[in-house]
């Protein structure tokens, strides 16, 4: 079977997330991986060419490179790994034959719309609570179903190396930047989901709420809302901490909170779940994603993008222990079974590449 070339950034989020999948089920012959434009357009033999989180390091698409690369591969396929619903390079679309990402709109004809701030949140804040960025910046918008068509739904990053820990993880990058993407395999934990993550969690905290305001105004406005909204309050445990310190507390809180950040999808997310605990999060009813474990009031809290029911829903899953529990443990379940499909949903996706 001929090879594929995975043309990728090489950075944390591309090591332990992105390119996780096909670390861990690439094997001996399937896949080459760089990080060279030049080595693509100028020695690699392969025809099919999958580009994992490329222009993003500068945010900016590089349309002759894409015009060469269309001519030179069979198959042009996009990995689009950003955290967001929300899809800032779809300039891309028109070049490649699939578009691969994260997270999807379940309303598609969004894509047609400009939104501010590139994200379906930012233009809510700024449209509702005049949140204005410095720079605003105008993206491309999808012209035409054809292009949609080409959309499609990869892995979130959920699929991924879990818990975290800096030293690693760096240490994995760099080896990663010196000897090649697969060599950030040897640094993954390989440590197991605990089967019942749930009773293991002490419940000594009440609400893990550990966040800060970062980025454009209109992606931070969120996070200064509910900073707002908890302030002052006992029951959030606010401020900074180490990443040590941090995974520890995670598995002692009933509740994590976990506000969207450069996208919806965070990796609190999935450490709330893996922690035991229950996952209090802004309404996420306008994506589908996968693993998907935001599946309202079953495998999460949901709460109003104005923050306004925010301290009712803590209330509630605080005074009530046993509903609590169940969530979280209902959560933690399906993000389990859908883990175990992880290699399934890889090879179908690969599949579907070297159809085309």
């Amino acid at each position: 079977m001929d090879k594929i070339t995975v043309f990728t950034l090489v950075d944390r989020i591309a090591c332990f997330y992105s390119l996780y999948p096909f670390l861990l089920f690439g094997g001996k012959g399937r896949f080459d991986f760089t990080s060279s434009a030049q080595w693509c357009l100028t020695k690699d033999t392969n025809e099919v060419l999958v580009m994992m989180r490329q222009f993003i390091k500068p945010d900016r698409v590089d349309a002759g490179l894409l015009q060469k690369l269309r001519a030179k591969y069979k198959t042009l396929v996009y990995f689009h790994d950003d955290a967001g619903g929300g899809i800032p390079r779809l300039e891309v679309l028109p070049h490649v034959d699939l578009f691969y990402t994260k997270a999807l709109f379940k309303d598609k004809a969004l894509y047609k719309k400009q939104l501010y701030g590139k994200e379906l949140y930012s233009d809510y804040y700024h449209t509702r609570y005049g949140a204005t960025d410095p720079n605003p910046r105008q993206r491309a918008v999808a012209e035409d179903d054809s292009q949609l068509a080409k959309l499609r739904l990869s892995w979130n990053i959920g699929a991924g190396d879990y818990p975290r820990e800096k030293l690693r993880q760096r240490a994995g990058v760099a080896c990663a930047r010196l000897f090649g993407p697969r060599a950030a395999r040897f640094f993954y934990t390989r440590k197991a989901l605990a089967q019942d993550a749930v009773s293991l969690n002490s419940g000594k905290i009440d609400v893990h709420a550990r966040i800060l305001a970062t980025g454009q105004p209109s992606i931070a406005f969120q996070r200064v809302l509910i900073l707002k909204r908890i302030g002052g309050d006992p029951r959030f445990l606010l401020g900074e901490a180490s990443q040590r310190r941090y995974n520890a507390e995670l598995s002692r809180s009933k509740i994590v909170l976990s506000p969207f950040g450069w996208g919806e999808l965070c990796l609190r997310d999935f450490e709330a779940v893996r922690a035991g605990s229950l996952l209090l999060k802004p309404s996420m009813e306008h994506l589908e994603t996968w693993p998907d474990v935001f599946r309202p009031h079953e495998t999460y809290a949901p709460f109003s993008w104005d923050a306004g029911d925010l301290l009712e829903e803590a209330a509630r899953y605080l005074e009530n222990g046993e509903l609590r529990q169940k969530v979280a443990r209902a959560a933690l379940e399906a993000y389990r079974n859908q883990l175990a499909g992880l290699e399934e949903r890889f090879e179908s996706i690969i599949k579907e590449i070297r159809s085309r």
